[in-house]
């Protein structure tokens, strides 16, 4: 079985330049819980997540290793998580990309997504378009379907 054979083509795309609300709103009013970050020209520069949106909030591994102490009042930092909203979506994205082509096998994909530890992965064309997205359990619910019968 092919990813375009389970790929969603109607595609939620965050842009780059979005600041951390905007991008949390839209995760929220579609129900979703990431999609793709493209930049003004529509090319494919990262992923988001609601565990990269969490993440946002926390100090960068820079900041705390830098003044480690500043950052151990879990208060404080409530107070300051506010902050967050300073941040774009270009600061907490996944820029590590691993991108599905719409003909790969999806036993090879979801591979991938066991192995690294992602959800969802973008599917781009042989010119690198984002034409979908696949999920974890877009393949999930396929290979029970397809080979388990369930």
């Amino acid at each position: 079985m092919k990813v375009k054979e389970i790929m969603k083509t109607e595609v939620i795309r965050l842009n780059q330049n979005m600041s951390w609300r905007e991008a949390a709103a839209m995760l929220l009013e579609n129900n979703i819980s990431g999609g793709p970050v493209v930049d003004d020209e529509g090319s494919l520069v990262g992923v988001l997540s609601e565990k990269d949106l969490f993440r946002g909030i926390y100090p960068s591994y820079e900041d705390f290793y830098k003044t480690p102490g500043a950052h151990l009042d879990f208060e404080k930092l409530e107070k300051e998580a506010g902050q967050v909203e300073n941040k774009t979506v270009g600061n907490v994205m996944n820029k590590r990309l691993i991108t599905a082509s719409p003909d790969d096998p999806i036993l090879k994909i979801g591979g991938q997504m066991v192995a690294s530890g992602i959800h969802r992965v973008p599917v781009v064309d042989e010119n690198k378009n984002l034409v979908g997205t696949v999920s974890r359990g877009d393949i999930y619910r396929a290979i029970l379907a397809n080979y388990f019968n369930i």
